[in-house]
């Protein structure tokens, strides 16, 4: 699997020596799943913006997103 994320930090969990807390409970979280973590910059992640705001309506600007993504 992979998962994307616009914070290019998290890419580096697998790999770091030291981990407070938190990084500790999301990486057992993952850490049973073969997944890496690569780093999709925010401005061009426009399908992760319109699947998670809040759309008035119905799902036409997702329809729209995705389309635009597709070309």
């Amino acid at each position: 699997c992979e998962i994307f994320t616009d914070y290019k930090s998290l890419q580096y969990i697998f790999t770091q020596k030291e981990l407070n807390m938190r990084q500790r409970h999301w990486l057992e979280l993952v850490k049973d799943y073969d997944c890496t973590i690569q780093y999709h910059m925010g401005k061009t992640n426009v399908v992760a913006d319109a699947l998670s705001r809040k759309v008035k309506g119905d799902l036409t600007y997702v329809v729209t997103q995705l389309s635009r993504l597709i070309q």
